[in-house]
């Protein structure tokens, strides 16, 4: 059997582009052969400590070379990589080690002082800490392609959390498919502001330059104004994130008077707004593509491939080699086009399943490999997708249905209008109500009233946001996607009141 092994498919794109940049951090350039023989001693280390075939071993590490050389040395064990979010709780890190039967876990000093003590093994990695373990070499054990690779936390806003197990097959077609999309070539740049704990960072960044012989550079946290400087520094050609992240860049640009031109600038997790998507182009001159991904798609389930045109609010075709449907939420009826429904997914890359949790599988993976994904879309007569929204952001007004991304990509489309969350604030006569919070483009000041009126002219009566509310910021997640659950709701049921923290 040939080795499915993604650190194996890694290890001979590393001896391909041996002598190619593949990290670079602070004034450090790490090759591809550098980073491989760095592996090795991450394997030494996690091998002393139990991780082998199987293992599942948690990786609780910011951005940085430690958090690469731990994950594919993690892979090339046979083990399991679990990576988290350096955001979480103590507590939470606790639930999610549980739910991946983690043997070992790998995080710094300071993060693992939060946990106080715990019944697996800890590697503790000191700041600034790159290497570990002694010299010597540790081949990738082979694996199926069906094996689990990486287990990715999921459902972390509003449900359950649960961990989906990713195979090797999927984790590299995945990759694949994106470095594809975005034509990604060797000696490239990208930076890694997106978490590489998170699928987006994880897929689109470090697994696609890994198998690509090009380069990142990670970033701990993000910072319009550090990330201008890096992206100078290390001439930087692409770029992926939430529109938020490209908001700040863009603002900090035109602060700053000077830009740094890109290639390619991939954005997902929300919609775009008419004018970041204007503007980021002029100032950075590149055309931001659009894309929708997940956590149990391992990573990206459509884009627009560098060099089409993109449809007005579409987030594009499926990837090349995976499938769309859309199916009646109750039923399972299969859709036709331009009738919305629940969107499903077929891709090489879709999760085996939910770890230790068959019931939530079999509620959204069918024995044919689809996948429900929760999200309401349509696709229209060429397979192009166009979301509408999520299920559970549904707000229901006088028994009506209202999508807040429906409401929030006309609201985008209104000029001077960078960001919008449109959210059901609980209401008495109507059970919920539609509100608006919109975040002005720099040096805008748009009049909540005559956002309202456009809203009103372009969406049906039931839709459209009674209340629009200017506010500086949106609350946000680790990866920039705004976060709705921070969002104080019984704050907005007061008229001209906006939410704490968001004034």
């Amino acid at each position: 059997m040939d080795n499915q092994n993604f650190a194996a498919l890694v290890d001979a794109a590393s001896a391909r582009h041996a002598g190619l940049p593949a990290l670079l951090h602070g004034d450090r350039v790490i090759s591809h052969g550098e980073l491989a023989a760095l592996v090795d001693g991450w394997a030494a280390a996690l091998d002393a400590r139990g991780a082998g075939p199987g293992v599942c071993v948690t990786l609780w590490l910011p951005n940085g070379p430690a958090f690469v050389a731990a994950y594919l040395a993690t892979l090339r064990l046979g083990a399991i990589a679990a990576p988290l979010g350096v955001l979480l709780a103590g507590r939470e890190v606790r639930l999610r080690l549980e739910i991946a039967q983690a043997r070992v876990l790998v995080t710094t000093q300071a993060l693992a002082r939060q946990l106080g003590e715990l019944d697996i093994d800890v590697l503790a990695v000191g700041p600034g800490e790159i290497h570990m373990g002694a010299a010597g070499h540790h081949p990738p054990v082979t694996r199926a392609a069906g094996d689990v690779a990486v287990l990715v936390s999921t459902s972390g806003t509003t449900g359950q959390a649960k961990a989906a197990e990713l195979t090797h097959r999927g984790v590299a077609w995945n990759a694949a498919a994106l470095a594809d999309g975005l034509a990604l070539r060797p000696g490239e740049v990208q930076l890694a502001v997106a978490p590489l704990s998170h699928v987006l960072g994880m897929s689109a960044v470090m697994n696609a330059s890994l198998l690509n012989g090009a380069a990142f550079a990670p970033m701990e946290r993000f910072d319009a104004a550090a990330a201008l400087a890096m992206m100078a520094q290390t001439e930087t050609t692409g770029l992926v994130g939430a529109p938020p992240m490209f908001g700040a860049l863009l603002r900090e640009a035109l602060h700053a008077g000077k830009a740094h031109r890109l290639r390619f600038g991939m954005a997902g997790g929300a919609p775009l707004s008419t004018t970041l998507t204007h503007d980021f182009a002029e100032v950075f001159g590149c055309v931001l593509s659009d894309g929708y991904g997940m956590s149990e798609v391992g990573g990206g389930v459509t884009l627009w491939p560098l060099g089409t045109t993109p449809k007005p609010r579409s987030v594009g075709p499926a990837l090349p080699g995976s499938e769309l449907r859309i199916v009646e939420p109750v039923t399972g009826e299969v859709l036709a086009a331009g009738a919305p429904g629940e969107v499903a997914v077929r891709s090489p890359s879709v999760m085996r399943g939910y770890r230790g949790d068959e019931a939530a599988t079999q509620a959204v993976l069918d024995a044919d490999g689809w996948l429900l994904t929760g999200d309401i879309g349509y696709l229209d007569d060429e397979g192009h997708l166009f979301l509408v929204d999520r299920k559970k952001e549904l707000i229901i007004r006088s028994g009506y249905n209202v999508y807040p991304r429906e409401v929030e990509e006309v609201l985008l489309s209104f000029p001077g209008v960078l960001e919008a969350a449109v959210v059901g604030v609980p209401d008495d006569e109507h059970g919920e109500e539609v509100v608006a919070l919109v975040v002005p483009a720099q040096g805008t000041r748009p009049d909540p009233e005559q956002v309202k009126a456009f809203a009103r002219e372009r969406l049906a009566a039931y839709k459209y946001p009674r209340r629009v509310v200017m506010v500086e910021t949106l609350p946000k997640g680790p990866t920039g996607k705004i976060a709705k659950r921070n969002i104080d709701l019984q704050a907005l049921r007061a008229p001209g009141k906006a939410p704490a923290g968001q004034t």
